[in-house]
């Protein structure tokens, strides 16, 4: 049907419009004011938190109004609002409501506590558990955190951060940070282990910052013992991001800076030299230098081999999933360059995971990264400060009449340190360094029978590494002679070639019971795991014939069978070094531990907590004898403020009582396999006219050879106070090292060998406080903090007098370890 509108029909609709318009005009103004804006009614109530107990100060306001009050002491409040009015309750530490008030004259409020870190699911060894059923010290870094952080290493950005944990940055690109968690425990081995979803290892280089959701720092022995061998210097949890289920998500990311010295060292310029090296010679006795008028130079040596670094960060990733799939996708593109001129580091990352749900109780899945790495040119070689602090800035650093570098001078450093600025620039292009690595995880998981998980996973690290380096003949002006030479006397050019390959091998399978009766609250967990660890690596050198030309600087030519090389001086596929003795040891090795585990996590009311473990680890390092050692711990934690007596008081919104003790294990040692030793050459034996050559073992062998082992102990609190504003965590703890891994030389003709003699302390305190405020609804803030002491002391070493002495640094009983001696 059709309708057609005709002026007649215009003029009609006019009219019933107007009319209408008018009806509704006399109808708005003839109703009371009090209508038009809802009638006013008082409200009145009473606000209680927790254990019924009644909240002075809750904010009570009308929502999108600015009419609101507070209640007073008892919880009672009273405010005028209207029908169709919403009140809003909101008090620091408490979850806000919103309630209508739809003709009610008495709204009563009982306020929910709100979710703070006590409620977040931290990962712990072999599983996951809530902050506030802990009974030691796990500390949880967000993975936001790290990722807005200009560092190529996560492990960079966790300084400051956890009470304990000393990180120190070396500020060398690509340099993994040392770090140690409360303490230096042992001479051989300080690093943590570090578990990037399921996976043990030594290092963390192929992780991308911005792929990480959490890490959990595990210090105290409870949370440790479960580890076994591995776990005493502390263990670093990282966790990656997972898909999740709801829209796909693409997020790009992309950060920049730049890094420059700071505080740099003053050095003397050259007048200031020349003076105060003059007063040297006078104190020995001698004139003073001679030379100074071949030298008319002033520089500063750090300004000349500086820069400032460049660094970015790029990434996108891509996530999404169902409740039958979740996946994720992240591709990293990672740059620094060093502070010292033409170092730089390139990284291209790869991380992709993916679950897969075939069941309400059955799922897959799988987790990859890969890593293409162009490592700095010559790391801790020639690319560092130590030749510019100490360089004379009496020199020139180029000779523009001769187009080569200047020489220091003979007398002050120069066949020693070399021209700071030439060991920077001539190297560069000259080493090509490469790493490729591929670390991945499949895993299958089942719920059955209600209360059971079991879980089988399979991990794998392949790491392959090459190297070419070239060393090109250098020519330096020496003003002491008049003469342009070879530096060092290097005139031939030489090529190194080296590749090396590193693969882990780890399972894991396990049976996790868990379950609630009545007030009791059980987790129990039982494990197989084994891990194997391959290690090769060659080397080789050729030297360009002595007659020949020159191996030619282009990389096309940096093999060790080139055109130039003298076949006599080419050394290919070496495999062996020099151990902590002095003698040859392969660079092969193979190294596997097998282990059992158990564990329960119990709590009765919320409020009784324990924590028992132990960990059976086997190790092919060590002699048959002592080949299983076993490690345990017990922890217990009690929360005051859910007892009875604790209900009437007003000081402290959470108390918890916290202690643990347990034997942990470190395993490492200098030498692999240092129950069955190398044969070296010896004697000789003389039979008739047959010389035979007579071999014995390089180093003694002790059979009662075992695993350093760690007592360690912790007792603590933990706190909230000021309506859950302020957070204070605190605890001592004291680890004793015993069993030593301690190597002593041969003496008086007696071959040298690797015992365990040897005790080392180390104990303290850590406090970290955190104060966190809401402002308006819009703002808040956090501000925290941490303080930790330590001492360390050597408390017992091989035998009386005996001390070990690395260059300035000692280890003697009575003393920390390492100390510096001057």
């Amino acid at each position: 049907m059709k309708f057609l509108l005709t002026a007649e029909n215009k003029s009609y609709f006019k009219r019933v419009l107007t009319i209408k318009l008018l009806a509704w005009f006399i109808m708005f103004f003839a109703m009371p004011w009090s209508y038009s804006f809802g009638q006013q009614a008082t409200v009145t109530g009473k606000v209680t938190g927790e254990a019924d107990k009644p909240l002075s100060g809750v904010s009570v306001q009308v929502k999108g109004t600015n009419r609101g009050t507070t209640t007073k002491a008892e919880g009672i409040y009273s405010i005028s609002a209207s029908n169709s009015d919403v009140l809003v309750f909101s008090y620091v530490g408490y979850e806000q409501q919103e309630i209508a008030v739809a003709n009610k004259t008495e709204i009563n409020v009982s306020l929910l506590a709100a979710k703070t870190n006590l409620e977040q699911v931290v990962v712990i060894g072999y599983g996951t558990a809530s902050k506030r059923d802990l009974t030691g010290s796990i500390s949880k870094v967000a993975g936001k955190e790290v990722a807005d952080k200009p560092n190529t290493n996560p492990l960079a950005s966790v300084q400051g951060k956890v009470a304990g944990v000393s990180v120190v940055n070396s500020g060398q690109v690509g340099q993994e940070p040392d770090i140690r968690i409360r303490g230096t425990i042992s001479r051989t081995q300080t690093k943590p282990l570090y578990v990037v979803d399921g996976i043990f290892n030594d290092n963390i280089d192929f992780v991308n910052p911005a792929d990480i959701e959490s890490m959990e720092v595990l210090k105290d022995p409870s949370s440790l013992a479960i580890f076994g061998v591995r776990g005493a210097n502390g263990v670093i949890i990282i966790t990656t991001k997972k898909g999740r289920t709801g829209q796909v998500q693409v997020n790009l990311t992309s950060t920049f800076g730049f890094k420059t010295i700071v505080d740099k060292i003053k050095l003397t310029d050259a007048p200031e030299f020349k003076t105060l090296y003059d007063e040297q010679r006078a104190n020995q006795g001698a004139a003073p230098y001679a030379n100074y008028g071949l030298y008319q130079g002033n520089s500063d040596w750090i300004d000349l081999i500086s820069q400032d670094g460049f660094i970015t960060n790029n990434n996108i990733s891509i996530s999404g999933g169902t409740d039958k799939n979740k996946f994720y996708m992240g591709v990293g593109y990672i740059r620094e360059d060093g502070v010292i001129k033409n170092e730089s580091l390139k990284k291209y990352l790869l991380t992709v995971n993916d679950e897969f749900k075939v069941s309400k109780g059955l799922k897959f899945g799988f987790d990859f990264s890969g890593i293409r790495s162009q490592l700095p040119e010559l790391p801790g070689g020639s690319r560092n400060y130590g030749g510019a602090v100490t360089a004379t800035p009496i020199v020139e650093p180029f000779n523009d009449q001769y187009g080569v570098y200047n020489r220091l001078p003979d007398e002050i450093g120069g066949p020693q340190i070399g021209n700071p600025l030439m060991s920077v620039e001539v190297p560069k292009g000259t080493d090509l360094a490469y790493e490729y690595r591929a670390v991945g995880n499949v895993f299958g998981e089942v719920d059955f029978l209600r209360h059971f998980n079991f879980r089988a996973s399979f991990y794998g690290d392949f790491d392959f590494n090459t190297e070419r380096l070239y060393t090109p003949i250098i020519y330096t002006y020496a003003a002491d002679f008049n003469e342009v030479s070879a530096q060092s006397g290097n005139t031939l050019t030489k090529v190194y070639q080296k590749q090396n390959r590193y693969f882990k091998l780890q399972q894991e399978y396990l049976l996790t019971y868990k379950n609630k009766f009545g007030d009791h609250n059980l987790t129990a967990m039982a494990g197989f795991t084994t891990n194997f660890n391959d290690y090769t690596e060659t080397n080789g050198q050729v030297t360009q014939a002595a007659t020949g030309d020159s191996i030619p600087f282009n990389e096309r030519f940096w093999y060790l069978d080139n055109f130039f090389g003298d076949p006599s001086t080419k050394i290919t596929a070496i495999s062996s070094g020099k151990d902590v003795f002095g003698n040859n040891e392969p660079l092969e090795w193979e190294q596997a531990t097998v282990s059992y585990l158990v564990r329960a996590l119990y709590n009765y009311k919320g409020k009784y907590m324990l924590n028992a473990s132990f960990r059976r680890d086997g190790s092919s390092d060590i002699s048959p004898d002592n080949r299983f050692q076993n490690f345990v711990a017990v922890g217990v934690a009690w929360e005051l403020t859910k007892e009875n007596f604790m209900q009437k008081q007003n000081f402290f919104d959470f108390l918890k009582l916290k202690a643990s003790w347990g034997i942990l294990g470190n395993q490492y040692t200098q030498i692999h396999y240092p129950f069955y030793p190398l044969l070296a050459s010896d004697q000789v034996a003389i039979f008739g006219n047959s010389v035979f050559p007579g071999y014995s073992p390089s180093f003694i062998a002790d059979s009662a050879l075992k695993w350093e082992t760690v007592d360690s102990k912790e007792v603590g609190v933990e706190f909230r106070i000021l309506k859950n504003r302020l957070s204070v965590e605190g605890s001592y703890y004291n680890k004793i090292t015993d069993d030593l891994l301690t190597s002593f030389p041969g003496l008086s003709g007696q071959k040298p060998g690797i015992t365990n003699a040897g005790k080392i302390e180390n104990k303290g305190i850590e406090i970290s406080v955190s104060w966190a405020d809401k402002l308006g609804k819009d703002f808040s803030y956090t501000v925290s903090g941490n303080i930790t002491t330590l001492h360390n002391e050597v408390k017992e070493l091989y035998q009386e007098g005996f001390e070990i002495i690395d260059g300035p640094s000692r280890t003697t009983a009575g003393y920390p370890i390492g100390y510096f001696y001057g």
